[in-house]
């Protein structure tokens, strides 16, 4: 019983500071630890983020040179007897230019012949219509010579 009388009184002792009143100066030096506290935790995660983007801007360009060094070994290189040879974008864009213009000539071509050939076969029309109305009046006049005789 004397050992539970004193450890109830040694708890209550202990847990006697707890239960005192936090004053107003005691909460500004708490707001005040909490802010440098956070303060630090933000300038160490901007450091960890800066160093992090530039390890990554670094391994990019790292990944862009390979990339561009393989494409330029295999310029004029040989792979089983064949060279490999990689087009410019220049010809590539001016082929397809020409390709572009050939179709559009073909397009025209193939409206303006048939029209063209109609426009003179109405004009070979008009002459042979022309001819054969000269050819009829000719003959009635000679069939009015012939009847008047």
């Amino acid at each position: 019983m004397k050992t539970i009388f004193f450890f109830s009184i040694l708890f209550y002792a202990i847990a006697l500071p707890a239960l005192g009143e936090l004053m107003p100066q005691d909460l500004d030096k708490i707001r005040l630890i909490v802010k440098e506290e956070i303060k630090a935790e933000i300038t160490e995660l901007k450091r960890e983020i800066k160093e992090d983007i530039a390890n990554s801007e670094k391994n990019m360009k790292e990944y862009i040179n390979i990339k561009v060094d393989s494409v330029n070994t295999k310029v004029g290189s040989k792979v089983d007897g064949v060279n490999i040879k990689v087009d410019s974008v220049e010809e590539k864009i001016t082929f397809l230019s020409y390709l572009v213009y050939a179709l559009i000539a073909l397009i025209v071509g193939a409206i303006a012949i048939p029209q063209l050939i109609m426009a003179w076969r109405s004009g070979r029309d008009r002459s042979l219509e022309k001819q054969v109305e000269r050819l009829t009046q000719e003959m009635e006049t000679l069939k009015q010579q012939i009847v008047k005789p």
